[in-house]
């Protein structure tokens, strides 16, 4: 079995615990917790609020669109980030790799954590916009 089915059964199972413990799947730690259980993104119309896989990130769309009327809305293409932002875990079980923000809506927040080129996981100490490499003193590595 796949990488994708293990993702997929520890997403269950905390949404399952999660679920029984009264407990809404309300941050972006928690739905990167859950996101084995996301679509992953496809071609088409997409309201804010959805949330998808693409490229090895979790996203949500915070501005609706439909890329059949504007088709460089894809994950690779130069207005992805007008519409989605990548979700940001707090911890260095939902640490995705860095993706540089391209505004304030993705700016990495203090006790955000992202793996990065280096390989090592970094939390945030204060909000930026910038990798360890370009502005170190806003980073620090998670043990």
């Amino acid at each position: 079995m796949d990488k994708k089915f293990y993702d997929a059964l520890a997403a269950s199972i905390y949404v399952n615990s999660m679920t029984l413990a009264g407990k809404a799947i309300d941050t972006d730690d928690k739905r990167l917790r859950a996101s084995g259980l996301y679509p992953d993104w496809t071609a088409g119309s997409h309201e804010v609020g959805e949330i998808y896989n693409a490229e090895g990130q979790t996203w949500e769309c915070f501005a609706a669109y439909d890329n059949a009327v504007y088709p460089d809305i894809t994950p690779s293409g130069p207005a992805w980030f007008t519409f989605n932002r990548p979700l940001h875990g707090k911890t260095a079980l939902t640490a995705r790799p860095f993706v540089a923000p391209m505004g304030a809506h993705d700016t990495y927040k203090p006790g955000e954590c992202m793996t990065f080129t280096d390989g090592k996981t970094y939390r945030c100490k204060t909000e930026t916009a910038y990798s360890p490499t370009d502005y170190a003193q806003a980073w620090e590595v998670v043990e």
